[in-house]
């Protein structure tokens, strides 16, 4: 590293670059701790909130929606503690290098939470309030957007079990309740038929259309499977 003074170059010693690195770069005042804190809890118990209503999984875990908020506001402060000095900063990367995380993640939506608690973080600990509010405010209105289904809410797998079973009158059945339907797969072992049919519901009327697709004749059991797994019927 090169030092100029008055027209002559001189070397910066290793001993004042160490001491560039070690010394902090900027203050920090008590407001902008207070500050970036208070952001990322207010932003972080937005997400919370957001993870409650759009969750969509088997199981909700009260514990890992918690820990969202509480990474969010450890992120800022390690922002904080690092954001002014480089040494500080290589030694923080070092140190976070040893942790491993062996928590399994079930659901793919739960990663990108985690993303947005990091983000949260980051914004608030790097004193970008505006990056934060207007990018949580985005990400809450796709989330929204997408917990209502608006496209794919009301499509089902129709499984059709039974002893001769009547395929026109099934097929008139499911086209008079949903938009669009189609054979999935069709299964037959001696007397014994099973028939899939993908469907799109054209209003919430499942219940009607399962105690229907019971009372056609040949029909033993029907199972109704939504995309996540549920089963009714």
């Amino acid at each position: 590293m090169i030092k100029r003074e008055k027209g002559m170059v001189t070397n910066m010693s290793k001993k004042e670059i160490f001491k560039y690195l070690i010394e902090s770069n900027s203050s920090i005042s008590i407001y902008q701790v207070v500050l970036a804190m208070l952001a990322a809890l207010v932003l972080s118990l937005f997400m919370y909130f957001i993870y409650k209503k759009t969750y969509s999984g088997v199981v909700y875990s009260k514990g890992f929606n918690q820990t969202l908020v509480l990474l969010a506001v450890i992120v800022t402060m390690v922002m904080t503690i690092i954001g002014g000095s480089l040494a500080l900063s290589l030694g923080m990367v070092g140190s976070l290098s040893v942790i491993r995380f062996r928590t399994a993640i079930k659901e793919p939506k739960d990663m990108a939470f985690l993303f947005w608690s990091i983000a949260i973080g980051l914004s608030c600990g790097a004193e970008m309030y505006v990056v934060a509010v207007v990018g949580s405010a985005v990400i809450a209105v796709v989330l929204l957007f997408f917990s209502k289904d608006a496209y794919d809410g009301n499509n089902y797998l129709i499984v059709v079990r039974g002893n001769g079973l009547d395929s026109d009158a099934l097929e008139k059945l499911i086209g008079e309740n949903t938009r669009k339907w189609r054979v999935r797969m069709q299964n037959a072992t001696g007397d014994f038929e099973e028939i899939t049919y993908e469907a799109g519901l054209k209003k919430n009327n499942l219940s009607e259309l399962a105690k229907a697709l019971k009372a056609v004749k040949g029909i033993e059991a029907v199972n109704v499977v939504t995309y996540t797994g549920e089963v009714i019927g």
